[in-house]
């Protein structure tokens, strides 16, 4: 399986909440905090998010690989990098905002279609296969990977999930 490579030219910025966490902390209901954070994102945020806005949830701030280690993730929307954080129209009530950059370079694109958050889980199980498998042509970055909820779906809709590569 080969997905599509996508050059972003230049950098993003993205607003929004964050947790720190693990992949194998996911793994348990009991320490899981990413379904906590999505919660909260669409509780808190997503009544001041115009609709058909795409949605972004940020992996960052990598300790080391998929395997181990732990690594931020921030569930925002994209600003205008000169936009002040207090003009993007988020309610702050009971959240810190962060701001982030997925920066310009290559990006390998897994997107899947369906139901969340199962469609988001397919699209990593595909990433995670394709770069697991020892004839694997790329080599991850680790720097930043993002979602993409395309006009902010975040129950039923399509997801473009963007691995660094270098």
């Amino acid at each position: 399986m080969t997905a599509p490579i996508q050059e972003l030219t230049e950098s993003q910025t993205c607003t929004g909440i964050s947790v720190r966490t693990t992949n194998s902390a996911e793994i348990s209901h009991e320490t899981a905090k990413l379904g906590k954070l999505w919660q909260k994102f669409y509780q808190t945020h997503m009544s001041n998010i115009p609709e058909g806005e795409d949605i972004y949830g940020i992996y960052h701030n990598y300790e080391s690989d998929d395997l181990v280690g732990a690594f931020d993730v921030v569930a925002g929307w994209k600003v205008d990098s000169e936009q002040p954080q207090s003009d993007s129209g988020a309610n702050t009530k009971n959240s810190t905002l962060v701001s982030v950059d997925i920066p310009a370079g290559k990006y390998m694109v897994f997107a899947e279609h369906g139901n969340m958050p199962n469609t988001v889980m397919n699209a990593w199980e595909k990433a995670w296969t394709y770069f697991n498998d020892p004839s694997c042509e790329h080599t991850r970055t680790y720097h930043v990977d993002f979602e993409r909820y395309v006009e902010g779906k975040l129950e039923y809709g399509q997801v473009e999930l963007y691995i660094g590569i270098e």
